[in-house]
């Protein structure tokens, strides 16, 4: 019975080391709700501002940068995303302040089209 525990612990640290060798600079991770208010040229990563910051009166923005295996939800790519979109992301934040997302999708997109001016919108 004795011997059957010990292995069990032993197991269950080998799985916890391994999981902490494979993301050894993950902070956290969380689904975030906001705004793009950016997106860089290059494709890859956008600035967001967070709906609900954690502390109140404080303005939440920072960038978040798009991987190669980011998933995408009612856009295809990070080229589809503009100023203005409301998205909640699924990223982690590393030790060294990047978030990087898993997923980024859709909520709403933008209320005007990047071609018209505000005066030019229809009503």
């Amino acid at each position: 019975m004795i011997q059957r525990l010990l292995k069990r612990s032993v197991m269950g640290m080998g799985v916890v080391i391994t999981a902490l060798a494979v993301s050894p600079n993950l902070v956290h991770a969380e689904v975030i709700n906001g705004e793009v208010i950016a997106v860089k040229d290059d494709g890859s990563s956008f600035s967001f501002k967070r709906s609900n910051p954690p502390q109140p009166f404080v303005t939440d923005e920072f960038d978040i940068v798009v991987l190669p295996d980011t998933q995408f939800e009612k856009i295809s790519s990070l080229k589809e995303l503009a100023v203005g979109d409301e998205v909640v992301v699924d990223a982690a934040k590393r030790k060294s302040g990047t978030w990087e997302a898993d997923s980024v999708r859709i909520l709403k997109v933008r209320l005007y089209d990047e071609a018209l001016t505000p005066e030019t919108q229809p009503e």
